[in-house]
């Protein structure tokens, strides 16, 4: 099992809905893309990372009475951005990563699919917009 990120929104009803797209590039590169946003003076890419789902799964913390899902956690104690913030994030890392083409991996470059998995996510990002929802990537394995 590898470890991924999923991008969510938190709809105003406080239901959570997923992409449930494994996001492995953003996973793996997000030291790099916290680099590249506090280089250019932006909110951290990890700011968007919520790790409820992964510390329920690892034995790290339990569901509260009542609750049947991670989502349902998430939903009330996880770290969630408005989905313009979320946006302005991912749009100014895209930016900056077409411009400056860094590499990502020593053995093989993964740039191709940091840019595909940013793209995916921002066009996510802004249905959370439309919808007045917040976002988070989530943290599964």
């Amino acid at each position: 099992m590898s470890t991924v990120l999923w991008a969510n929104h938190l709809m105003n009803n406080g239901e959570v809905t997923s992409d449930e797209s494994d996001k492995w590039a953003l996973y793996k590169h997000t030291e790099k893309l916290d680099k590249l946003a506090s280089a250019a003076k932006m909110e951290s890419f990890s700011s968007l990372l919520d790790h409820t789902d992964i510390q329920f799964n690892m034995g790290e913390s339990e569901l509260p009475e009542g609750m049947k899902s991670t989502n349902e956690l998430m939903a009330r104690e996880g770290v969630w951005k408005p989905g313009k913030e979320a946006l302005a994030i991912l749009n100014g890392l895209l930016t900056v990563i077409t411009s400056e083409k860094p590499r990502f991996g020593i053995m093989r470059n993964d740039y191709d699919s940091v840019v595909e998995e940013l793209s995916e996510s921002i066009e996510y990002a802004k249905k959370a917009t439309e919808l007045g929802a917040k976002f988070n990537f989530s943290v599964v394995m």
